[in-house]
């Protein structure tokens, strides 16, 4: 929780001081909190799929929370006063909701998504693992 809290400080202390290096900062704090998940997963086909999923459901829930809101200021007003109750509660059901992806697959169409399922089974190791790894843990590459 600390070095969530460091990471955000962090961010916000870059944005006031370093505007054009903030996105560049948000995409290695993004990429962390995505290898961190990646890792708890055990960083194959499940991670992946839990991945895209929570990340699928945090945008859903923050893009119908911004078209809920009235303004662009009432949005982040309203996000900052409400972050430490609904906003964490709605991520954490998000977490929830992504450990059981593949329900979704098979819920949206039961042959079809089976029919994915066995494909990405067969796919994710040779075809899918090796770039997203790579772009994961690029950082972590000597001489980047």
């Amino acid at each position: 929780m600390r070095a969530r809290v460091r990471e955000t400080v962090g961010l916000g202390k870059t944005l006031v001081n370093e505007p054009k290096s903030f996105p560049g900062e948000l995409r290695l704090v993004v990429k962390r909190f995505l290898r961190t998940l990646w890792n708890a997963r055990g960083g194959g086909l499940y991670a992946c799929g839990y991945l895209v999923t929570f990340v699928w459901l945090e945008i859903r829930t923050i893009g119908g929370e911004l078209l809920a809101s009235e303004s662009a200021l009432a949005f982040v007003t309203e996000q900052f006063i409400e972050t430490f109750f609904r906003l964490i509660s709605e991520s954490f059901v998000n977490s929830i909701l992504a450990f059981v992806w593949p329900a979704f697959l098979l819920q949206w169409s039961p042959l079809w998504g089976a029919l994915l399922l066995a494909v990405l089974y067969l796919a994710f190791p040779r075809y899918i693992k090796p770039p997203l790894t790579r772009w994961l843990f690029d950082e972590d590459a000597p001489g980047s």
